[in-house]
């Protein structure tokens, strides 16, 4: 695990600026404390910072090949790289080091651009062949590792962090009109933007590629389901899945340093430990977060119980309401763009826990995607049956009926989008925390072009496909990748922790989309064929607890004891909400929240994260957390 970052001054030919790349890699030290490493040559400059995870001696990057005309930096791991150098080597490669860097440049020279889709791992990659006098830079097939893009015409700036990006003095600190209608409706912003004007971030499975003339995005990765569901009976696919879940986990523990796993009182992080148990001599290592007594959606009493049926060494951190607000700034700054998930910090907080005990972690984050486990998708299996009922019925007697529900956003989300016809609006509908009428009544200048997605890239990739496929493949390259995996690796690599998402590995997840929707959701049972591969290692009375996710007790906090903390904060004199959004909007919700009758938490948590991002890289008072301090 590591942060790469780079210059290429493609238009004009001047040298790279070593004094930009040096500062640009010592930006994201937090990533790598192990060591850095450089390549500049002529109009290219690379970087990169090392936190050393396989071969420790021989690892160190940038890596070439046999006569330094290919260069390598890498962030992330690959996972089959032991079988690709056996192919590599068999076409007379010669390898010089044990790392599995050292892999992506055999593969490169043998294949080509084409050779980034024969890596099975999670990876932000740049390469620079000095024979085409070409710089690809690419990002991982399910975006695991962000990857960072500026480009003002003759220079292209990239990294695994915006900070990197900003230590160029040519980059400017603007807010992205069109990214922030985005963010107050999804509460994150979707690749290709960022909340940045002029920063993108790349899309899963791409790669830019760039030379004298310029630039272009090429698609290096593709994976279109298949059900072929006369090929196996239902029996042979749990098997198959069983074994290739099982491999998936043994892949990603390979590594020269200790590795432990992220422990929730769910299923999916309790199959990782137990076939890690398995792996391993001895106990494993397990680390868990909490909000302690009075928070009934704690899963802190059933993440022990799995890991003491397992002989887990446990380790748990909770955090307190006061705890949470004097911490949000810090884990905001990490992030670097505004991502209003309420686990972000709970995530951060439990990392630099297990950083005290490992250096690898292995968490059970895709899942839900891939084996349909949110409500949407129980929604988007049935919802025919609703948009069967007569129009009039529908829009007369249960919508509002709903509406007038004091709070239950989720279910006035779930009835907004299944009255919506076709799956990619369904999907926009599903995921939009505020509606059309509170959007609209909070944004001072709505954007132009009008408000992005994400969703819309992806759609013609699932075609013809049925509603719950479609919507878990788009959700795995979208709301997963640039919400839920960019927080994991953002807060995990503040510690210098690498969080690995063993769900997530190519094999695997080919096999999982391939299967059908009737599989993952056996009528009201979600998960069903996940549920039914993993009884050797889970007990079934954990597979048929009730499922929690990563809840926290942010709703009741804006409500309580945080209230006027966060309403001083957004509506205060010169304050960022003031200038982009209605401060009458804003204080309706802050009231309506706290008086019960509607639940804002999260699009005034993705205000109040808003607000904090603002402060500290648009108009930055140079705030920094006390560690970098």
């Amino acid at each position: 695990m590591c942060g790469i970052c780079g210059v290429f001054n493609y238009r004009a030919g001047l040298p790279a600026d070593e004094r930009l790349v040096s500062a640009m890699t010592a930006a994201m030290t937090h990533r790598g404390p192990d060591d850095d490493g450089f390549h500049v040559d002529g109009p290219v400059g690379l970087g990169v910072r090392r936190l050393s995870i396989i071969d420790l001696e021989g690892g160190a990057q940038p890596i070439g090949n046999e006569d330094g005309t290919v260069t390598v930096v890498q962030n992330g791991e690959i996972y089959n790289y032991r079988e690709l150098r056996t192919e590599l080597e068999g076409h007379g490669h010669v390898f010089r080091t044990r790392s599995d860097t050292e892999t992506i440049v055999h593969a490169y020279e043998q294949w080509g651009v084409d050779g980034l889709a024969r890596l099975n791992g999670m990876y932000g990659i740049a390469i620079r062949d000095d024979r085409t006098k070409t710089l690809v830079v690419a990002r991982d097939p399910f975006g695991v590792k962000p990857l960072y893009y500026w480009d003002d015409g003759s220079t292209l700036l990239f990294g695994s962090e915006v900070r990197a990006i900003l230590c160029s003095p040519q980059v400017r600190r603007d807010v992205d009109p069109e990214a922030l209608e985005e963010y107050v409706a999804l509460t994150y912003v979707a690749a290709p933007r960022t909340a940045f004007e002029g920063i993108g971030k790349l899309l899963p499975g791409h790669a830019l590629v760039y030379d004298a003339s310029g630039g272009t995005t090429r698609r290096f990765h593709r994976m279109i389901p298949d059900h072929d569901e006369a090929s196996s009976s239902d029996d042979e696919l749990v098997l198959e899945l069983r074994e290739a879940i099982a491999t998936a986990i043994r892949r990603q523990m390979v590594a020269d340093v200790p590795v432990g796993a992220m422990l929730s009182g769910g299923i999916d992080s309790a199959t990782v430990a137990a076939i890690m148990t398995e792996v391993v001599d001895g106990p494993i290592d397990t680390f868990t977060v909490g909000f302690g007594a009075g928070f009934p959606e704690d899963e802190l009493d059933e993440a022990r119980e799995t890991a003491r049926r397992l002989g887990a060494r446990h380790h748990e951190v909770v955090i307190s309401a006061h705890e949470y607000a004097d911490f949000l700034p810090e884990s905001i700054w990490h992030l670097e763009e505004p991502v209003a998930t309420t686990s972000t910090l709970a995530f951060h907080r439990v990392s630099m826990l297990a950083r005290e005990h490992v250096k690898v972690v292995l968490t059970g984050q895709g899942a839900d995607e891939a084996f349909a486990g949110y409500p949407r998708y129980l929604g988007e299996r049935y919802g025919h049956l609703y948009r069967a009922l007569p129009r009039r019925v529908r829009d007369r007697v249960v919508v509002p009926l709903v509406d007038r529900l004091p709070r239950n956003e989720r279910l006035k989300r779930g009835v907004r989008s299944l009255g919506t016809q076709g799956v990619a609006a369904r999907m926009r509908r599903v995921h939009q925390v505020l509606d059309d009428r509170y959007l609209a009544a909070l944004l001072r200048e709505p954007s132009r072009n009008g408000r992005g997605d994400g969703f819309s890239i992806w759609e013609g990739d699932v075609d013809g496909l049925g509603g719950v496929d479609a919507m878990t493949y788009v959700d795995a390259r979208t709301s997963l990748a640039d919400n839920l995996l960019l927080y994991g690796d953002k807060m995990s690599m503040a510690v210098s922790l690498e969080a690995r998402v063993p769900f997530l590995d190519l094999t695997l997840m080919r096999l999982v989309e391939s299967l059908p929707a009737r599989l993952k959701i056996d009528r009201l049972t979600q998960k069903a064929i996940l549920k039914r591969a993993i009884t050797p290692w889970v007990p079934r009375e954990v597979i048929a607890r009730k499922k929690i996710g990563f809840a926290t007790p942010v709703d009741t906090w804006l409500r309580g004891v945080l209230r006027g903390e966060v309403e001083e904060r957004l509506l205060s004199e010169g304050s960022a909400c003031r200038t982009y959004f209605q401060a009458e909007t804003v204080r309706r919700m802050l009231s309506e929240h706290a008086e019960g009758r509607h639940d804002h938490k999260r699009a005034l948590f993705a205000l109040l994260t808003f607000e904090i991002w603002h402060e500290q890289f648009i108009a930055p008072t140079r705030w920094q957390p006390a560690a970098v301090r």
